[in-house]
């Protein structure tokens, strides 16, 4: 009902408005005395097409266009009836958290973009849209104010609020346009039994090609989230503040060409650290073999060593040192020093991450907390010390005086104190810190056990599969290579299992007596059969003893009851990572499409877990977007408070300040701005502009469905195409060969532009222009007026075409105005083609020399051009083009008139070698024709003889006025 209104009440607003129009047309040069109105015999446009929908309209009718133009059968629709090969779009799971952001908004219209692309040229496409659904936040949404919950009913929260997420997040994508099957079997979901059930085989594949192990390693271990954390799971806080000491270490045993020095001496090795909290962890000092390490005396006659080239730094800090003796660095080796809390003797160790550019030039080794020392000690057979609990805590190895205190605050300051005179110099340095993402609380280096998949030992094959990687946009290309490149090259392991509740269970056993671990493929198919049957909680919900089953007890390496259930889950990149083995487990994607961010997250777990199980990458190409900032480019996160919700943007409220864009304005922002930078701006004058463009789009569409009204009855009479027409029909040609290249190049910012400047210079002030006389005052039948009415409708056609990728709600809109009542423009277009004949580049070359006399003529022009007479003196290359527009000498009627716009022209060509064509305009002199406003009155009634011929003015006076 609400259309039909509209659509009348738009009517009366639209002939209304015309006939301001065409008064206009009549209003100057009307003699007073015989002034009629010719209104009603002018054939002006129609069409129930509204100028302008705003505020509730603009939204009622964005629903009204999902709902009833096909958007939601669109993919199911191509699926059944396109061609292959498929197109194959593999989506990256949005998490399943939270409201949809411009985040949500970049990503999916950016895909969207990519399919309707596609299918509009009869392209089959392959999308399936998915959900991450597990992992930490979600897990302590459900844990939010709860106390003493069990895993279960963590689990049973965590799952609700997914759903819940899942369900908003899938009702504003859907408003937005994008198309896909959005039924639950048509999506894939991280947390669904189908899924889980794929990743614990993935797992044991990876298993049993030995890329898969536990080991006790430092890993990335948030306090307050109490889990290993991946580096793609870090941020870095530029402005923490961290303890930065230098700390000396009383040396027992002294390289042989120290020991000469002064007796009743000791000598200190100096280390330096920003971590203090660990040096009760210390287990060696590391030096460099290849430097050159100096023995110095301070103000008080302690002897210290440092590296030579140190010196001077640290001078600043501790005061004048006067330098001693010399040693090499590889004579360090047979030194020894004492801890400095228990006094255990320590020993020197070479190391080759060690450098003279920071601190001492001696490093602190503490191999439970950095992956550096934690090698240094595997190399030289040192067991690694942890005394660091899942909370950030010391354990009660670390004795009395420590138990239970924070590593990062009083535990810090414990063992300074502790150290007391051994602490020569303390203070505090701003750097780049890492933290837990979703808690924003600092991180620690943290040995535990873990699971690990050997990126190492797969590295080589990753490198080769991506190769012939396209990544787009171009202009970014190397960088983003390189940054691809970077996070395999600097990553020997990934560290997959989590201490959390809400995930998929690493299906292995622990023996409690042995330590050792225990999977096989066997028992993996037993528990996806679990899965199936008991759902996803069955690994909480069954003991040990069932979820081995039987027949699988004898099997084991020993007795049932010495095996208890592992307690860690799969990280969630894990989860994500496998997901085109769920989704495309038969299928290379042709793309994958995410933000720039997805370098350390997605693109990497995803190729390496394809290339790990499959030898081969996931993808063809990659397409990377840049983030939503604010207007001061700084990043939109809740945190910041600098959120924009886009249902502000489509659906407005009830202020001023949220007007109603509607959500093709969204989707003409994300293409404009969205593929180009790594930072998306989202302003209101960004918006504005974006609105202001589609609208300029909406009026010229709208003049070319008021264009097809069919005023001549269905006459057979054969359009005749002027130069004009056809100049219009090679630019559309063209045009859409130009657009086809951009969305093929994933170049949307460019159809944007090339879609603004088309219709401003070619459509609208060029063929739109030029063809009105024709259009409003010719016969209905007229051979010219039906060629530009076809014309118009070829050019209607292209542009719908070309902008619904980007627009589907204002090209489907325009459609169901369409007089000849067409499909949907998506179906419709799959199998448009448009005929090489339009492709005309001589008559093009004609049309341009035209086309620039008439800027010439316009700028001499001190009035309505129509008044004006034109004589041309046209040089011999000019000649030859105006000539075919005009065959006499002298024309009123002529094409060369129409596109001058002149009443008349003289055309003459130069006797002159090289001179430039000359335009003389004169004053006709006379008025021109009430009707028609072009050619100058030649009757009574003030008509030109082109006017009386269509009016007949013998019926004159039967003109309703």
């Amino acid at each position: 009902m609400y259309i039909f209104i509209a659509r009348m009440k738009q009517v009366r607003a639209t002939l209304q408005n015309y006939a301001k129009i065409s008064n206009g047309l009549c209003a100057r040069g009307v003699k007073s005395a015989t002034k009629k109105s010719y209104t009603k015999t002018v054939l002006l446009p129609q069409t129930n097409f509204p100028a302008r929908l705003n505020g509730k309209k603009r939204a009622e009718m964005d629903s009204y266009l999902i709902e009833k133009c096909g958007f939601l059968e669109l993919y199911k629709w191509q699926r059944k009836h396109l061609a292959g090969p498929d197109f194959v779009l593999h989506d990256g799971p949005p998490y399943a958290n939270g409201e949809p952001h411009m985040g949500h908004a970049i990503n999916k219209i950016l895909k969207d973009i990519v399919l309707r692309s596609k299918i509009i040229r009869g392209r089959k496409v392959h999308y399936v849209p998915g959900w991450d659904c597990h992992g930490l936040p979600i897990e302590m949404k459900a844990l939010s104010g709860a106390q003493n919950i069990s895993p279960l009913e963590i689990r049973q929260k965590a799952r609700k609020y997914a759903s819940d997420a899942i369900a908003r997040q899938r009702e504003v994508f859907m408003s937005w346009g994008v198309i896909a099957d959005w039924s639950e079997s048509g999506c894939y979901f991280t947390n669904h039994p189908s899924y889980i059930k794929n990743q614990l085989q993935q797992f044991v594949n990876l298993y049993e090609r030995g890329l898969v192990y536990r080991a006790f390693k430092p890993v990335h271990w948030s306090p307050s989230s109490k889990t290993a954390l991946a580096e793609s799971e870090l941020e870095y806080n530029e402005s923490h503040k961290s303890k930065s000491v230098i700390v000396r270490l009383q040396l027992d045993v002294l390289p042989l060409n120290l020991r000469n020095l002064a007796s009743g001496k000791s000598l200190h090795a100096l280390i330096w650290t920003t971590t203090p909290w660990t040096l009760i962890v210390n287990q060696a000092v590391a030096f460099s073999e290849n430097s050159v390490y100096c023995v110095v005396e301070d103000s008080l006659k302690n002897l210290y060593i440092l590296a030579q080239e140190r010196v001077t730094s640290v001078e600043e800090k501790l005061g004048p040192l006067k330098p001693v003796a010399t040693v090499k660095g590889h004579e360090l080796t047979e030194a020894r020093y004492l801890h400095p809390i228990t006094k255990e003797r320590l020993p020197f160790l070479p190391g080759k991450h060690v450098t003279t550019d920071l601190g001492t030039g001696l490093v602190h080794t503490a191999p439970a907390h950095g992956p550096e020392d934690f090698l240094l000690a595997i190399e030289n057979d040192i067991p690694v010390l942890s005394l660091v609990d899942e909370e950030g805590r010391y354990t009660g190895d670390a004795g009395d005086e420590f138990v239970g205190l924070s590593v990062l605050t009083d535990g810090t300051e414990k063992i300074l104190s502790r150290i007391g005179a051994d602490v020569l110099h303390i203070d505090a340095i701003t750097h780049s810190y890492p933290y837990d993402w979703r808690t924003g609380k600092p991180i620690i280096i943290r040995a535990s056990y873990q699971w690990f998949i050997d990126v190492k030992s797969i590295k080589e094959k990753a490198f080769d599969s991506i190769t012939n990687l396209r990544i787009y946009p171009e202009q970014h290309r190397s960088s983003y290579t390189n940054a691809l490149h970077a996070q395999i090259k600097h990553r020997p392991y990934w560290c997959i299992s989590r201490q959390r509740s809400w995930g998929t269970p690493i299906p292995v056993l622990h023996n409690k007596r042995t330590g050792d671990v225990y999977t096989s493929r066997k028992w993996v198919d037993r528990l996806c059969k679990l899965t199936e049957r008991c759902g996803p909680d069955y690994w909480w919900e069954m003991s040990t003893e069932k979820l081995i089953g039987r027949e699988l007890q004898q099997e084991l390496p020993g007795n049932v009851d010495d095996f208890e259930k592992g307690t860690d889950i799969m990280d969630i990149w894990l989860d994500s990572g496998l997901s085109w083995s769920t989704v495309l487990p038969d299928k290379k994607a042709d793309l994958y499409l995410e933000g720039m961010d997805q370098f350390r997250g997605w693109f990497q777990s995803s190729l390496l877990t394809s290339v790990a199980l499959q030898e081969r990458s996931p993808y063809s190409a990659l397409f990377v977007h840049g983030f939503a900032v604010d207007d001061k480019a700084v990043k939109m996160s809740k945190s910041v408070g600098n959120v924009v919700n886009p249902e502000l943007i489509t659906k407005g409220d009830n202020s001023n300040k949220n007007p109603t864009y509607g959500v093709d304005t969204l989707r003409w922002w994300v293409a404009g701005h969205a593929c180009q930078r790594t930072q998306v701006p989202v302003t209101a004058a960004l918006l504005n502009e974006s609105h202001e463009c589609i609208q300029r789009l909406r009026l010229i569409l709208r003049f070319l469905l008021g264009v097809l009204h069919s005023y001549s009855g269905g006459t057979s009479v054969e359009p005749e195409y002027l130069h004009l027409d056809k100049y219009m029909l090679h630019a559309l040609y063209q045009y859409d060969k130009e657009i086809q290249r951009l969305y093929d190049n994933y170049l949307y910012h460019n159809v944007s532009k090339l879609v603004t400047h088309f219709l401003a210079n070619t459509v609208s002030s060029v063929y739109c222009h030029l063809t009105k006389d024709r259009l409003y005052c010719d016969e209905a039948t007229s051979p010219a007026r039906l060629a530009a009415v076809e014309v118009s409708r070829e050019t209607l056609t292209v542009l719908a075409r070309s902008v619904a990728p980007i627009v589907p709600h204002l090209a489907e809109e325009v459609w169901l105005h369409h007089p000849e009542n067409l499909a949907s423009v998506q179906l419709y277009h799959t199998e448009y083609k448009i005929p090489e004949t339009w492709n005309q580049p001589e008559i093009a070359a004609h049309m341009e020399t035209a086309l620039h006399l008439r800027n010439k003529a316009s700028t001499l022009a001190d009035r309505n051009t129509w008044e004006l007479s034109g004589v041309i003196t046209a040089s011999r290359s000019d000649y030859e083009s105006l000539s075919i527009l005009q065959k006499d000498r002298e024309s009123s009627t002529s094409e060369l008139c129409e596109i001058l716009q002149l009443s008349s022209v003289t055309l003459a060509e130069s006797s002159a070698i090289n001179e430039e064509t000359r335009v003389e305009l004169r004053d006709i002199g006379k008025s021109l024709c009430q009707r028609c406003r072009r050619h100058p009155e030649s009757d009574d009634n003030g008509l030109c003889k082109r006017c009386v011929k269509v009016l007949d003015v013998t019926n004159l006076s039967s003109v309703s006025l």
